[in-house]
């Protein structure tokens, strides 16, 4: 089987990350991600706060979401997607030998309690993701050192099946650590969230040029509601499943009300599963 094989970091034990001391404000972002909803028709997208000035989420929330720090210099987010894989966008990682993955976290800029922290062991990017063409197939995995124990912080999230459909017109939920506006020079403290619709592939299109229909989705940035730096490779969830992961976002420009794009989780599903089961 092909697979593609960023880079390999080979590290026996985990490595913590500095809380005291650490740059944070020079960490820059490349992340976002997403709260499901209990009900679309209940909630009102156009009111309920942004990332770029959004609202923060009750602590641990989210418990299947994962800070990624490449480098000691950039961020991204993931998801834990079984005991030992993270999932994530591959222009977050392309060119990494050393990622942390931080669980169980809320604020990401101190060492919680009950945060886990590890370094990575193997890096997949998909056999056919190309830079700078962000938008094609934009998926990698992590592999941890050991086997993730979940519990009340820790979780893993589930990912869309392979026959879910477009997903159009749908309320979703987004979150993440990315910066709140354009003059921001760091990453924020606490998890944020969103609510955000999906929209028709077909207008998308007419922002990002190779925004291809089967392997993307996109949600609407009326409003100045979207993600921002920092927020590549988070999820973006319906009320059930993770189906999409943060790739396309107008970084410079973020309160203007671009649409965001993502990796469709349905169309990858095989190859994710496939991964996994090595």
């Amino acid at each position: 089987m092909q697979v593609a094989i960023c880079l390999i970091a080979i590290l026996g034990s985990s490595v913590a990350l500095p809380a005291k001391n650490f740059p944070w404000n020079e960490i820059k972002g490349t992340n976002l991600l997403v709260k499901p909803v209990s009900d679309y028709s209940t909630v009102d997208a156009a009111n309920s706060g942004r990332i770029i000035g959004g609202n923060e989420v009750s602590p641990h929330s989210l418990p299947f979401h994962v800070g990624l720090i490449i480098h000691f210099q950039s961020f991204c987010s993931g998801t834990l997607i079984s005991p030992n894989f993270v999932l994530t966008a591959a222009h977050c990682i392309v060119r990494a030998s050393h990622v942390e993955l931080i669980f169980g976290a809320h604020n990401v800029n101190i060492e919680e309690s009950t945060q886990l922290r590890v370094a990575s062991v193997n890096i997949i990017c998909h056999p056919d993701y190309r830079k700078p063409d962000l938008n094609s197939n934009d998926i990698a995995l992590i592999k941890t050192p050991s086997h993730i124990v979940t519990n009340n912080y820790i979780q893993i999230v589930t990912l869309a099946p392979a026959d879910a459909g477009s997903y159009e017109g749908f309320v979703v939920a987004l979150s993440g650590w990315g910066t709140t506006s354009d003059s921001s020079t760091g990453i924020t403290s606490g998890l944020r969230e969103a609510y955000i619709t999906v929209m028709e592939n077909y207008l998308c299109a007419l922002f990002w040029p190779s925004y291809n229909y089967s392997t993307n989705i996109c949600t609407s940035g009326i409003g100045a509601v979207g993600g921002c730096n920092g927020d590549n490779g988070a999820p973006l969830m319906s009320v059930r499943h993770q189906i999409g992961i943060v790739s396309m976002i107008s970084s410079d420009a973020c309160e203007m009300g671009w649409p965001t794009g993502y990796t469709r989780i349905s169309h990858y599903r095989s190859w994710i599963d496939q991964q996994i089961s090595l």
